[in-house]
């Protein structure tokens, strides 16, 4: 991802880590056959995983909720939520998480947002933009970790950059 508009070195240095672990996350949902979008790794009557579609639309969703407590001045989970998005295709799903992608460069090329103090869950008295998104980049990680087993269930091949970062 291009961020030319960001100056600030300590948030260009975020969104290279966060971009380098997005781009390996939206490899393997464009890499997600279309007849396997709505597969689901666990489906009991007491528990449901995420279909690789519910899961790109919680990243749209959970980025928007940074975005939105940046510019509120405190993260709320849930406080961006669209529930339509499961219901959208995978390409209108990618389209949309990179103009999600492009509205976080857009913020963080605002050098007043990035020093902001945000409230979030885990430090009332609030922490700097730059410094909340970092467990944005952590939510990602995360998702990979999930994104590798659904990759084991439905065969698929383990990537060059994937496997440049995590072997």
């Amino acid at each position: 991802m291009d961020v030319p508009k960001v100056t600030n070195p300590e948030a260009k240095a975020f969104l290279q880590t966060f971009f380098m672990h997005r781009g390996i996350n939206r490899e393997y949902f464009d890499r997600v056959p279309e007849d396997k979008f709505d597969f689901r790794m666990v489906d009991i009557e007491t528990r449901k995983s995420d279909t690789p579609r519910e899961s790109l639309a919680h990243h749209i969703n959970v980025e928007k909720t940074y975005i939105l407590g940046a510019k509120t001045g405190e993260l709320k989970f849930g406080a961006y939520y669209d529930p339509e998005l499961k219901n959208k295709s995978k390409a209108e799903l990618l389209k949309l998480l990179d103009e999600t992608d492009r509205e976080l460069i857009d913020l963080l090329g605002i050098d007043e947002n990035i020093n902001k103090i945000v409230k979030v869950g885990w430090n009332q008295a609030g922490v700097r933009v730059v410094d909340m998104l970092w467990s944005l980049n952590s939510h990602e990680i995360l998702h990979t970790g999930w994104n590798l087993a659904l990759m084991d269930h439905l065969n698929i091949e383990r990537f060059p950059a994937l496997k440049q970062i995590w072997g």
